[in-house]
């Protein structure tokens, strides 16, 4: 029944939307017409008033036609000028709409086309001083060629629609005895409806008034030009269970909807349940009163085994079973419990001696526990300018999971961290052997790379299990800040600057270590800033399940750091496995979880007037050129930088802010490039420049060797890249977070 009527429902509303839809295409098709036909010189402004007002006079919907011009583009004498065709009661009239008391610059249907560049329906309103009624607007901007040949937009051209037709429209539009259709605008404003005064208002605020949210979905949808048939309140702020159809006009967004009341569509089939529901309970009764009899008479056997299984239930393997001669199936339920209490008996014997053997298992596992976690370094002594903590909570007694710190030499730091694929004892066994062939193999001044492929090869010889290892390894010199780095498919690390603003080192240097014994492993670079923090992490804490198996994932893994910015490495750890287990609470930790974090404080935080640091966010614009350079002649002084110097920062600046502008954006919109200025320390000068423009690295960027050739025969192009590179002591390149990042070091 309610499928019937939906199908009823739907094909009304979809013809109404087609008659609606006969009537405001014509209202949009001549418009965009008469405007196009303006590109043609021998077509006057004159004609198209002339052509809109025969348009007026013969269509009922069009109720009147503007031509309205910008400030003197019409007549260099004329503010206002915006002749009006329209409907009266006595025929067809004509007025100028432009005057203090009306100006039309402000009204929608002449703001919202120029700001948008193209056609546009308005909402409902009532124009008073213009047509004097509810209407709608249909707007067409009209651009002009300048001297330069440049579109410039002069005015629009409108066709207004008398909201009085369509409703002429809805009125003749019936649905059982009370249903009605009505017509919103795409903002929800009400433009037909049963009752005139509920035209021109917020139709969501009389759903919301009415408090039922069904209502408020339906109206949601129809505001989102979505199609439907759906349940629901009435509109009017009764209570009255309903129906609604509804469908998008598609020419102009507006939704129309056909509502009626539910009692009306089931007051058959109500009654019919009624009747069915009085034959149901009386069965029922009957049913329930054989049912206990019956019951009574087979029950008694089983209330007496019921009791004996209790004994054997409590402990008492041997108490006494009920004895029953017959061979029903009572007797067979009888005998099949004789059979589990001697079943019963035997397995907690056997139970008994398991628990013996695994508890020795346990003891001995935490006997490896020990020894796994004595052999992580525990010790996290560093210079007074550096910050290193680091934490491993296995899943299981023993893990596959590692970090690893050790020094190189006095300036030189090895950090490390791993995920094995697999837990437990074998896991834990390939996690030591990795660590031991790091330790064996990496020596001062031996490339990272070159490690990890020394350690790949010798975990693919004996690997019979096919396993290996996500491992990320990096050799910190303590005295510049520069890491150099190898990932090997592991997790990517987390960066925190001193601002919170977190993001992801976005660098994988090769395969898992123990797949191929081929593989070919290359090094990453890496330049800690002031108060910068490096977090490695295994994926145990972005797997890691809640009771309702929700991932804890990267986004909040992300957003915990940024709020832990200002902590140290050993409070940021220890909060961050706070929140991991707060999270997980009720539910069995599934993996490993390990962290590693590494801070660089630098002297500053214990002689301020060792470093300094200044921010410049400019817009991609040529204009902000200037600012760049005030603010490098702003520095000059307070930081004694040579004037020679600076001449060269200012060529090499104005170079990679130029190429930014020129050729990293394509979507024509405004973006924030940063410019981060930092005395290092006297004499040292290191500037970061940041864009999310698309990918461009400048130290791949080949550069033709023309330099002897007569200008005429050189290529352009590829100098300033050139003169970058020769220009600064330095030059970095990383891409993370989507974003490109360029360090420029300079001795001054």
């Amino acid at each position: 029944m309610v499928e019937g009527a939906k199908k009823d429902a739907d094909i009304l509303t979809q013809q109404t939307i087609v008659r609606f839809e006969n009537d405001l295409l014509p209202v949009e098709l001549v418009p965009q017409t008469l405007v196009h036909s303006l590109e043609n010189p021998n077509v006057s402004y004159g004609d198209i008033i002339r052509i809109a007002k025969e348009f007026v006079i013969s269509n009922e919907v069009v109720f009147g036609s503007a031509l309205a011009f910008e400030p003197y583009a019409f007549d260099k004498d004329l503010y206002w000028y915006a002749p009006y065709i329209f409907q009266g009661k006595n025929g067809t009239f004509q007025k100028n709409l432009g005057s203090r008391s009306y100006d039309y610059f402000s009204k929608d249907w002449y703001r919202l086309p120029k700001l948008l560049n193209k056609p546009v329906w308005s909402e409902p309103y009532l124009d008073i001083g213009g047509g004097d009624t509810l209407m709608c607007t249909y707007s067409v901007p009209i651009y002009r060629p300048d001297k330069s040949g440049k579109e410039v937009f002069i005015g629009v051209l409108t066709m207004d629609i008398s909201l009085a037709s369509f409703q002429r429209i809805v009125d003749g539009i019936k649905v059982y005895k009370s249903g009605y259709g009505f017509l919103i605008s795409r903002n929800g404003k009400i433009l037909t409806f049963p009752k005139p005064g509920f035209v021109n208002k917020d139709i969501l605020e009389l759903a919301e008034h009415a408090g039922n949210r069904e209502t408020i979905r339906a109206i949601r949808n129809m505001m989102d030009g979505k199609t439907g048939f759906i349940g629901m309140d009435g509109l009017e702020g009764k209570h009255n269970a309903s129906f609604i159809s509804y469908a998008p006009v598609a020419c102009t967004g507006w939704s129309f909807g056909i509502l009626f009341p539910a009692k009306e569509l089931l007051s058959d089939l109500i009654r019919f349940l009624k009747d069915l529901l009085w034959i149901f309970g009386f069965s029922l009764l009957a049913l329930l009163i054989t049912t206990v009899l019956i019951t009574r008479r087979l029950t008694k056997p089983i209330t007496r085994l019921v009791e004996a299984t209790r004994k054997i239930g409590q402990g008492d393997f041997h108490a006494k079973l009920p004895v029953r001669k017959s061979r029903d199936e009572i007797a067979q339920l009888t005998k099949a419990f004789s059979v589990m209490q001697d079943e019963l008996s035997n397995y907690m014997q056997n139970l008994q001696d398991t628990t013996i053997a695994k508890e020795k298992i346990e003891s001995e596992l935490n006997v490896a526990h020990n020894i796994q976690m004595g052999m992580l370094p525990r010790g996290f002594s560093t210079p007074e300018n550096w910050d290193l903590f680091a934490t491993i909570d296995p899943a299981k007694a023993v893990g596959g999971d590692l970090y690893d710190f050790f020094y190189l030499d006095p300036d030189h730091l090895c950090i490390a961290i791993g995920d094995v694929a697999g837990k437990g004892v074998p896991a834990s066994l390939f996690m030591m052997v990795t660590r031991t062939l790091l330790r064996a193999k990496l020596i001062a001044n031996k490339p990272i790379q070159d490690v990890m492929q020394s350690i790949n090869k010798e975990l693919c010889l004996e690997n019979p299990n096919q396993m290996f290892v996500t491992f990320f390894a990096g050799i910190v010199d303590l005295k510049t800040g520069i890491m150099e780095f190898c990932n090997a498919g592991h997790n990517y690390p987390y960066i925190i600057p001193s601002d919170g603003k977190v993001r992801q080192l976005k660098v994988r240097n090769g395969l898992p270590l123990g797949i191929f014994d081929t593989e070919k492993y290359s090094a990453g670079t890496f330049t800690f800033q002031p108060r910068e923090m490096l977090v490695l992490s295994t994926d145990g804490i972005t797997e890691a399940l809640n009771k309702s198996n929700d991932f804890f994932g990267e986004a909040q893994l992300a957003d915990s750091l940024a709020l832990l910015a200002d902590k140290s490495s050993k409070e940021l750890t220890e909060t961050l496995i706070y929140q991991l287990k707060r999270f997980s609470t009720g539910a069995e930790q599934a993996d490993d979880i390990t962290i590693l974090a590494l801070q660089y404080k630098d002297h500053g935080e214990y002689k301020s007037d060792t470093m300094q640091t200044v921010e410049l966010n400019l817009i991609n614009k040529l204009t902000e050129l200037d600012k760049l350079a005030n603010k490098l002649e702003s520095l000059a002084g307070p930081w004694k930088i040579p004037g020679k110097t600076i001449m060269e920062l200012n060529l090499v600046l104005e170079e990679l802010f130029t190429n930014i502008v020129f050729y990293a954006f394509e979507d024509g919109s405004e973006h924030w490039i940063n410019f981060t200025f930092t005395l290092m320390e006297p004499g040292h000068l290191c500037i970061r420049i940041t864009d999310n423009g698309k990918p461009f690295n400048l130290l791949d960027a080949k550069v033709r060797d023309e330099f002897d050739k007569p200008l005429e025969e050189r290529h352009i192009g590829g100098l300033g890249i050139h003169f970058v590179r020769e220009m600064m002591d330095k030059v970095e390149y990383q891409r993370s977070d989507d974003q490109n990042i360029v360090t420029l070091f300079k001795k001054i």
